[in-house]
């Protein structure tokens, strides 16, 4: 006995999930499933699902294609609606202006760069997203959602090919410079070979309190105290909001510098032209990421002509130079 292979095709029409409710990375791939489909039917002289299956030239193997096809437009759809939930959750808590996902790193990076397969679910829970409100409320600091990616070949996102990219957006924009001067890190590896991965982080809008005027941590044997280190405001802040300390971490100078511009160009769409919102414009961020001559490197001063990357000793001082953070989520979801 033959099965029918449309037997399990899923009557797409009465979902109660509308296409244009869909994240634009699902519905994409949602389109090209739905275009496979049309296909046959136009081979078949059909306008639709009914008319395709009482077709009596439909090939077997033709009918297992379109049975393969609807399955996958279903799985597609069905399982992406916890993902479309927690989207549509953290924009409602952190608010648009502050959550960039796909549709805005297209925007900055070019349409078609980012592989939406590759997307990650986020991993963070509605108590992670509300913790955000409350360490605005404790400190004066404000998080933002970022969906960091990798480049089209698969391979990290440096510093180098996002200044090509971001750059080209900012002179449609009338945005000015990303980078005030790359002279001096031009041949740096932190710039031509250490790269963004798909990932989506919580990532702070401006440098943490305390941080500033501080060394970045440490050393034995050194003339100033663990309290003297920025490594000490970090634990002081993670103490106040009753977060463990491992789950802050120093953003990368050029997640840092990614985070910047896609806010930048984000609000810039949401607000309209001329009123995007600029951070780190007065500050610099200290990462932990070395030089090739082992000073650590910082990244702000973000303002029109270009944000400024440079390299301070370890024990450095600079009112404007602090910390900004990464928090991970607290437990990963089920």
């Amino acid at each position: 006995m033959s099965l029918n292979p449309f037997e399990s095709a899923p009557n797409l029409t009465a979902s109660h999930i509308r296409r244009q409710d869909l994240p634009t990375a699902v519905r994409k791939r949602a389109d090209n499933l739905a275009a496979q489909i049309k296909e046959i039917y136009a081979k078949y002289g059909a306008a639709n699902f009914e008319e395709l299956k009482e077709n009596k030239k439909l090939s077997a193997q033709d009918a297992r294609k379109v049975a393969d096809l609807f399955k996958a437009f279903k799985n597609e759809v069905e399982k992406k609606e916890d993902e479309l939930a927690s989207l549509h959750e953290a924009i409602e808590i952190l608010g648009r202006e502050n959550v960039h996902s796909f549709e805005d790193v297209e925007v900055m990076l070019g349409y078609g760069f980012v592989d939406v397969s590759k997307i990650p679910p986020i991993p963070y829970t509605r108590d992670d997203l509300e913790k955000s409100k409350e360490i605005k409320e404790k400190t004066g600091v404000e998080e933002i959602l970022v969906l960091f990616v990798a480049d089209k070949d698969g391979t990290p996102l440096t510093g180098e090919r996002m200044n090509r990219l971001i750059q080209a957006e900012y002179n449609k924009l009338d945005l000015d410079k990303l980078l005030y001067n790359i002279d001096w890190y031009k041949n740096e590896d932190f710039f031509k070979t250490l790269g963004l991965s798909y990932e989506w982080k919580l990532i702070t809008k401006q440098t943490i309190p305390g941080s500033k005027n501080k060394r970045h941590h440490h050393e034995p044997g050194g003339r100033f105290t663990h309290q003297d280190t920025q490594e000490f405001a970090i634990e002081e802040y993670a103490k106040k909001l009753d977060i463990p300390r491992d789950q802050f971490h120093r953003p990368e100078p050029f997640q840092m510098l990614y985070a910047t511009a896609l806010h930048l160009i984000a609000t810039e769409r949401i607000n309209g032209k001329g009123k995007g919102e600029r951070i780190l414009t007065d500050e610099y961020h200290w990462s932990d990421v070395l030089s090739s001559e082992g000073n650590l490197v910082i990244v702000g001063h973000a303002g029109s002509g270009g944000a400024y990357i440079d390299r301070y000793t370890r024990g450095s001082l600079g009112g404007d130079l602090g910390v900004c953070l990464s928090r991970e989520p607290s437990s990963s979801k089920s």
